[in-house]
């Protein structure tokens, strides 16, 4: 499908539902949570996310270690760091993620394996998320009376599950190989089968996949805990352990890949969550556009850091890699 016309589906459907809520809830009441907002909680809010960029920064660095790529942490959040900017501010085409992969990939000097890292990265996230999101939904599957969500994430577990033994199992990769051969088009059962290869490895280095985990829980923790102060700074009262529920679900609900930032989608899944224990449509719309605000001026430095980078290439004698090298190959995420 033409990128050009993918881009006007996620504008159409992210501005299209964002300005269907906005209908439906009473923007005053918004403009007059945000008016008393708390400046203090909001800093405390921003911190946690800030601090939780390092830790996904350094739950990246450690597989690239792992593969023995000498990556130092300060360039790892440096990256993440310009790939934030890249989402937020240049969603049109172009990905944190592939951001971050093109770049590690120039510094390694091997795409494939820096590809590879950011995939196994984001997968043990994307694992992280729905434990989180069982667990929780578990706690209080009695409170809400969608408890087909419950099934659901059951479901998506096991399934996410299912595919640790086809990526580190070496009968998979064996399998599979000859499947993937068949697709000669653009060459993408070579190029496949390579990835395969290259993520079967990551297998080999368990620790570093079990660290990755714990800093998965561990960031989203912090995501809680950003939530929570940001819906202080609001004086919006909802207990702590719905927000331990509703943040991993949040997170999938954001990786909907047809959409701008899940801009829409995020403040939908708010909305909907926040009715199902009695809160207004307002309160919820102002919390979504608050968090949404903090991730995006969090990611500011990483435009000046970018720009930076880019005169250091130039003065160097680099050029700047073409567009179409870093062209957006998976949704990214927020909240992995």
């Amino acid at each position: 499908m033409n990128p050009r016309l993918i881009n006007i589906i996620k504008y159409a459907l992210s501005l299209s539902l964002l300005t269907w809520l906005i209908i439906r809830t009473d923007l005053q009441g918004v403009f007059d949570l945000w008016s008393d907002a708390d400046l203090q909680d909001i800093t405390v809010a921003l911190t946690m996310y800030l601090i939780s960029v390092v830790i996904i920064a350094y739950r990246w660095q450690i597989l690239l270690v792992a593969k023995q790529v000498p990556m130092a942490i300060r360039r790892a959040i440096s990256l993440y760091f310009i790939g934030n900017f890249f989402n937020n501010f240049l969603p049109t085409s172009i990905g944190g993620d592939a951001v971050r992969a093109y770049s590690a990939g120039a510094d390694m000097d091997n795409r494939m394996d820096a590809f590879a890292s950011v995939f196994i990265e984001r997968f043990i996230g994307l694992f992280a998320i729905v434990f989180l999101t069982l667990l929780g939904l578990l706690l209080i599957a009695l409170q809400l009376e969608q408890t087909y969500i419950v099934p659901l994430t059951i479901a998506l577990f096991i399934i996410m599950a299912a595919v640790f033994p086809i990526l580190f199992s070496r009968w998979c990769v064996d399998w599979f190989q000859p499947v993937l051969l068949r697709i000669t088009m653009f060459d993408i059962g070579c190029r496949a089968t390579r990835l395969h290869e290259v993520l079967y490895k990551y297998g080999e280095h368990r620790q570093a996949l079990i660290a990755n985990f714990l800093l998965s829980i561990l960031y989203q923790g912090l995501i809680v805990v950003m939530n929570i102060f940001a819906a202080r700074a609001l004086h919006i009262e909802v207990p702590a352990v719905y927000f331990i529920v509703f943040v991993p679900i949040i997170g999938i609900v954001s990786m909907f890949p047809f959409s701008v930032n899940a801009i829409g989608f995020r403040e939908g899944g708010y909305i909907f969550l926040f009715d199902r224990i009695g809160f207004p449509s307002t309160e919820a719309l102002a919390l979504s556009l608050t968090l949404y605000a903090i991730t995006v001026v969090s990611s500011l430095p990483g435009g000046l850091l970018f720009a930076f980078q880019r005169n250091r290439n130039k003065s160097a004698g680099q050029t700047t890699p073409p567009k179409a090298a870093m062209e957006d190959s998976s949704r990214e995420h927020a909240g992995s």
